[in-house]
């Protein structure tokens, strides 16, 4: 069948874009009214939707802050579980997981340049749980832990050279943590296990010191035919607490306990 007279390419695309589009964002934002910009998430949903007479740019700035701003296109991707369990079998199932994510600041100074933001990351399993027995009720008070203990105010792990271990395997603890010193490697581990009320065990802890020279700025090397600089190692930083998960086995999605503003998760239990 030939395209009827007047057919306009434009007009075609832009409506079927905007219809598929405005379909996602409402249900994303599905708690929120239409035409009401009375609150942060109210507006954010009036300004995602599509209008009929939006421009070519405005239909693509409209994309951008719901896809890539806003996070929805991070929330589609399905993240990869803690451990391969289809390379090693083990005897038990795996225990509920919770990780703490960090990051260090922007700073043009530091970062402008192209070096990366610093990032941390500590993980621990629940081992009087598993993927049978966890429940709602028991990510939210999680949450709730987490939320008092790492974002209120948000927590600042002080990242340096030395390493600092504390395995508790019984309790689910292997932690293996970059600082500056070993006081602040008890500080960040007590921390953690105040989560769950575990106590300290000093028999646990390791505290590996090091002569070892990290240069901050190491120089450069060649990659793919371009010169490049080296990536920097152990970088002395400050990251900052910005969200933590829930990662069960069985479960394709974390369950997202706390997120700080600014961090791009959808459906987060307790959001600061």
């Amino acid at each position: 069948m030939p395209l009827p007279e007047g057919f306009s390419e434009w007009e075609n695309l832009q409506d079927l874009v905007r219809l598929e589009h405005n379909k996602s964002v409402r249900a994303y934002f599905k708690n929120q009214p239409d035409e009401d910009i009375s609150t942060p998430k109210r507006r954010l949903k009036h300004t995602c939707i599509m209008k009929d007479d939006d421009t070519s740019t405005m239909t693509l700035m409209r994309m951008w802050l719901f896809e890539i701003t806003c996070g929805h296109a991070q929330s589609l991707q399905r993240p990869v579980y803690g451990i391969p369990w289809q390379e090693f079998q083990f005897d038990r199932t795996f225990k509920p997981q919770i990780k703490l994510y960090f990051l260090e600041p922007y700073n043009f100074s530091t970062h402008g340049d192209g070096t990366p933001q610093a990032e941390g990351e500590i993980t621990f399993r629940l081992m009087n749980e598993s993927s049978e027995t966890i429940t709602r009720s028991d990510a939210e008070r999680l949450a709730r832990e987490i939320k008092t203990v790492f974002a209120t105010p948000a927590f600042i792990w002080n990242k340096g050279k030395f390493k600092c271990t504390y395995t508790d395997k019984e309790r689910g603890y292997e932690l293996k943590l970059l600082v500056t010193s070993k006081a602040e490697g008890e500080r960040i581990i007590k921390a953690v296990l105040s989560i769950q009320n575990h106590p300290f065990d000093r028999d646990y802890l390791q505290y590996i010191d090091n002569d070892r020279v990290y240069p901050s700025t190491p120089g450069t090397h060649r990659v793919y035919g371009r010169t490049v600089k080296k990536f920097v190692r152990r970088r002395t930083a400050d990251v900052k607490f910005r969200f933590a998960q829930l990662l069960i086995w069985g479960q394709q999605n974390p369950v997202n306990l706390v997120s700080v503003s600014g961090t791009r998760l959808r459906s987060v239990i307790e959001r600061v």
